[in-house]
């Protein structure tokens, strides 16, 4: 088998009506590109619909087309942890089913890998959404890179286009809550932004709520940051110089300093157990060194 050139990875949960769409956009793409091989690898993430049935359609007439389905659900980062872990390629790509993020600009990713940059990502700044959903989006990005151990990329998903040394720094986290985005700009090499429009799906409903981005964005912070560890020990700094002052400046009685004493103490435990319980939830199941992902061989086609 000849080595492969470029792995398109495209995660997909329940996205019949999209995958011969995006087959026949970014195939034309693809084709006009220098690389000597390339593959478009489907990262089914335990579809219920005929997504793979659609999926070996497409690869009874081309072999390019490949899929890889996991056994469960196991969420977007993990089938992309799959997707990357799995194939051998000078290059990898990753960009969604839905069209939403246009295949064409992978050709302008491709042509900025080759000036040098060894990430290639698209800037989603401008989204057919509304305002109040780009503000919650812009607000993370600021929140995030203020309170990272490490330079974050704003703008940054995963829409986007790594070398080899990159995708190796990615697969080399061995977390149980991998976030690819913040791996790639730990790794820390050049990285170039395309801005683009980003349009809104045409078939299919989004898997995307407000919820699940709120626990995204949560995810996100604890992946990139310990300052929310860090400010316990201010907090507690601060609980400490609040009630030296209300003692000695007040002139308490015992009483009064006791009272002070539980209602303080009850303010910091407030504040920060349930940080304290993120972290060590995380660090409990960091230990356990569970798969990310599990593949169905039964239902993969490589």
């Amino acid at each position: 088998m000849a080595p492969v050139g470029l792995t398109v990875i495209v995660p997909v949960h329940n996205e019949e009506g999209n995958v011969d769409m995006f087959y026949e956009r970014v195939v034309p793409v693809l084709r006009s590109l220098n690389v000597d091989n390339w593959e478009i690898l489907f990262m089914n993430n335990a579809s219920t619909d005929t997504t793979l049935d659609k999926i070996l359609r497409l690869r009874e007439t081309d072999p390019h087309v490949k899929v890889i389905t996991l056994t469960r659900n196991f969420g977007l980062q993990a089938s992309l942890t799959a997707g990357l872990t799995s194939r051998e390629s000078d290059l990898y790509a990753i960009i969604d089913v839905d069209c939403e993020d246009p295949p064409e600009l992978l050709a302008e990713f491709h042509r900025e890998i080759q000036a040098g940059a060894h990430t290639a990502y698209g800037i989603r700044s401008q989204r057919d959404e509304p305002s109040w959903l780009t503000s919650f989006r812009w607000l993370f990005y600021r929140i995030n890179r203020s309170i990272a151990d490490f330079p974050v990329i704003l703008w940054m998903a995963e829409f986007v286009m790594i070398t080899r040394t990159v995708r190796d720094a990615v697969v080399a986290n061995k977390s149980a809550f991998p976030f690819v985005r913040s791996e790639i700009a730990y790794a820390g090499l050049k990285a170039v932004g395309i801005p683009y429009f980003r349009a809104r799906r045409k078939h299919g409903v989004s898997h995307v709520n407000l919820r699940g981005m709120a626990e995204f964005a949560v995810w996100g912070f604890l992946t990139s940051s310990t300052l929310p560890l860090r400010v316990t020990l201010y907090l507690s700094a601060l609980m400490m110089s609040v009630y030296i002052v209300l003692l000695f400046g007040f002139h308490m009685s015992l009483a009064q300093a006791s009272d002070s004493a539980v209602i303080l103490g009850f303010i910091y435990l407030l504040a920060t157990v349930p940080v304290l319980s993120l972290y060590l939830a995380r660090t409990y199941k960091n230990t356990l060194a569970r798969p990310v992902f599990i593949i169905d061989p039964e239902r993969t086609t490589l």
